[in-house]
């Protein structure tokens, strides 16, 4: 795996406060597994990109080392302790957050064409 990819992995874990168990168990592998991606020895499949953005709120580029555009969302716990549902919501509204950004997007991109500028 490309060494950017396996950094900002790992920043993006750090940064949301996330072990890499409740990463693990978000994506539904096993610890070891985290390890290895974020050192950079194995490879992040096209399922997990998709997971891996969604809790972050970022896109597949800046995962990957290709942007450095990331505007995060910031969430308010429960607790001092992150759950696994709150890990499970999280991904929801970002991916929701993410969907709207782009259909606005769309929207202004017809509406330029619309006026013909």
């Amino acid at each position: 795996m490309d060494r950017m990819t396996s950094i900002r992995l790992k920043e993006l874990r750090k940064e949301s406060g996330l072990t890499q168990n409740q990463l693990a168990q978000f994506l539904e592998t096993d610890q070891s597994m985290i390890t290895k991606l974020e050192n950079g020895t194995r490879n992040l499949t096209v399922s997990l990109i998709d997971k891996i953005c969604s809790l972050f709120g970022c896109t597949d580029r800046y995962l990957m080392g290709e942007s450095d555009e990331y505007l995060p969302l910031h969430f308010a716990f429960r607790s001092n302790s992150v759950l696994a549902e709150d890990i499970q919501s999280i991904a929801a509204v970002n991916r929701i957050a993410w969907n709207l950004c782009y259909m606005n997007e769309l929207m202004e991109e017809k509406d330029e064409i619309s006026s013909g500028t």
